[in-house]
């Protein structure tokens, strides 16, 4: 741990330059290396006492560039980190596929469900996810995962010996149960605005694909995206609002090619990580009573949005927000007409034309 703390905090040296001495000489030795040729960049000892101590304190673990526990992933990236801190099970996540969910700070309340539910049928799918710990998407994202008892990864802009946002404490706390958190940043590394877009390029670097949900034109999320592009991951965007400022960027992704997110297959299934979709459907788990009276219903019929509105007897907002988590899931499709089926297996088409037209159905007059 002392050669991890005093290689990821010498001054006066860059990571490329740290990354050609471990290239060639192990850890101990670049530090002794360093000691000889940059003196002046070593922190002072009592710094260097308060980082060590904090991580003992932790039971922080690194890993270090060039070294055989370094994650693959990792290495051809642009500009791989020199050293990894974490608390949690990484060596678990690393065995699991993963994709990044990201998104505005301040999104809104369909920006919220859409990010904890595609975060869940990850979850069911064996797949992890990569987020950052923000307030806004990020923080629904890893909530969606600890919802559905998966693996999340929270990357942060700073040490891990403190918590930012500090209201995310909980959060961080309910990631280790099965998750992880990382940074590149030595104990006591205070959060600071640059430091942020420089982590990025490990949330997009651990994923296969990138989600983006809600991010405005000019959005720090849009960082993540190029480096996402850079790192040739794939880049997926969920469609808004072209009247919302927070759909603006993820609209103009879409305009440019990244993949339409409409349910978690859309991200899944090009990325080659979906499971059977009848097997999905069939060991569906509803989360509540009214998700089940919906499924319950629809198993008898295709149904009207309204129809189901009487026979679920819920608020006309509490359908609208149940309809779309079990549309995310892939467990009910949406037709043209506010019409409402299970989801239809591969191939499998809605019923026929007629139908929707006349709208004929159980509660109809």
């Amino acid at each position: 741990m002392n050669s991890a703390i005093l290689l990821s905090s010498w001054d006066k040296v860059s990571r490329e330059d740290l990354r050609r001495l471990l290239r060639k000489h192990t850890p101990d030795e670049s530090v002794e290396i360093l000691k000889r040729e940059i003196p002046s960049g070593m922190p002072d000892k009592e710094k260097f006492e308060r980082m060590t101590v904090s991580a003992a304190a932790q039971c922080m673990k690194a890993v270090i560039y060039g070294n055989d526990d370094y994650p693959d992933i990792l290495i051809n990236i642009p500009d791989p980190p020199v050293v990894l801190f974490y608390l949690g099970n990484f060596e678990g996540f690393l065995t699991m596929p993963a994709i990044a969910v990201i998104g505005s700070r301040r999104c809104t309340t369909y920006g919220r469900k859409v990010a904890r539910t595609l975060a869940r049928e990850f979850v069911r799918n064996g797949v992890a996810v990569v987020s950052g710990l923000a307030r806004g998407i990020d923080g629904e994202a890893h909530r969606g995962v600890v919802e559905a008892g998966g693996v999340t990864m929270a990357v942060l802009g700073n040490g891990l010996d403190s918590c930012y946002p500090p209201e995310h404490d909980r959060l961080s706390e309910s990631i280790l149960e099965k998750g992880v958190l990382l940074s590149e940043y030595p104990p006591g590394t205070e959060p600071a605005r640059y430091r942020f877009p420089e982590r990025n390029r490990l949330i997009s670097g651990f994923s296969r694909g990138v989600v983006v949900v809600e991010a405005g034109r000019k959005s720090g999320t849009m960082i993540t995206v190029n480096t996402a592009l850079d790192q040739g991951r794939d880049v997926f965007a969920v469609p808004g609002e072209v009247t919302r400022a927070l759909s603006m960027g993820t609209n103009m992704l879409l305009r440019d090619g990244a993949g339409v997110v409409i349910t978690a297959d859309d991200v899944l299934e090009p990325l080659g990580l979906a499971h059977d979709a009848e097997s999905s459907r069939d060991t569906y788990e509803p989360e509540n009573d009214t998700a089940k009276a919906i499924l319950e219903n629809l198993s008898i019929e295709t149904l009207h949005f309204n129809q189901l509105l009487r026979l679920v007897g819920v608020a006309t907002a509490v359908l609208q927000s149940e309809l779309l988590s079990l549309e995310m899931a892939g467990v009910v499709s949406q037709h043209p007409g506010k019409f409402y089926s299970l989801g239809p297996a591969p191939g499998a088409q809605p019923q026929d034309a007629d139908y929707f037209k006349d709208g004929f159905g159980r509660g109809d007059t």
